[in-house]
């Protein structure tokens, strides 16, 4: 079975679905979910807005986890948070960690001010530098997460991530990864428009050319009718990198027939 193994409800202060709506749009179309509410220590925009009460959590999604739905968590990744979070992972029985960057040089990258007076080279080169650091501490997570979310709002005419601009940086990113044995995450949530495809694929095919073998599949819902958008694209572009499409469940990996 294939899981949407990045979705977000009660829990995540941005979504507008419930656990049980997002299961049954999962069950809906054969897949199995995996809840990884928000957790960004330090955010800088909204700094209580994007954590919860985790014990609560547990208490209250509990008795819905099942063979198909599965409870994990989506750890921002800020230097200053690693390892704060890596204990806090230990203290809870989740099935999926996912870890990504929201922000670079303690910057949301959500804000359209963190692009002011900079160039989209500049901007990407922090990202990734940033991210090397993170990575360089070892944090505690199974997939990495949406590598291509900085495109999502980034103001410049061409929003995409391309492998030959930052080859060192992408390669450093990369070897961090599958020398960690970490998972990296092929996110559809842009994956409607045709064009962000392709480089997409190289950046993936790079991970594996390097040694990477596993992708994990999420939609990033934040509604019930994003669940599981776009996952034949996803696959597709798994097939064409060369990656093994997997999911977790208490913390170990497991492969998609």
């Amino acid at each position: 079975m294939l899981f949407d193994t990045h979705t977000h409800a009660d829990y995540s202060c941005d979504a507008e679905q419930t656990i049980g709506e997002a299961a049954k749009a999962a069950h809906d179309l054969g897949l199995g979910i995996i809840l990884t509410e928000h957790w960004d220590r330090y955010y800088p925009s909204y700094p209580e807005s994007f954590q919860f009460d985790i014990a609560d959590y547990f208490r209250h999604n509990t008795p819905l986890r099942s063979d198909t739905v599965l409870l994990g968590i989506e750890v921002g990744l800020q230097p200053k948070a690693i390892a704060e979070d890596k204990a806090m992972v230990k203290q809870y029985p989740f099935d999926e960690v996912v870890g990504s960057m929201h922000c670079f040089d303690g910057l949301d990258m959500y804000e359209p001010d963190t692009y002011r007076g900079i160039t989209k080279d500049e901007a990407v080169r922090r990202y990734l530098e940033d991210s090397v650091r993170c990575l360089e501490m070892e944090p505690d997570f199974d997939s990495y997460g949406h590598i291509d979310y900085i495109c999502r709002y980034m103001p410049y005419e061409d929003p995409n991530l391309y492998y030959k601009d930052h080859p060192d940086l992408w390669n450093r990113v990369f070897r961090l990864l599958i020398e960690q044995d970490r998972v990296i995450e092929i996110n559809t949530r842009r994956l409607g428009d045709a064009s962000v495809v392709p480089p997409l694929i190289e950046l993936y095919r790079r991970f594996h050319e390097l040694g990477g073998k596993y992708a994990t599949l999420g939609s990033d819902a934040h509604y019930k009718e994003h669940v599981g958008r776009d996952f034949a694209t996803g696959q597709q572009i798994a097939r064409a990198a060369g990656l093994q499409l997997v999911y977790f469940k208490e913390r170990k990996r497991i492969v998609c027939p």
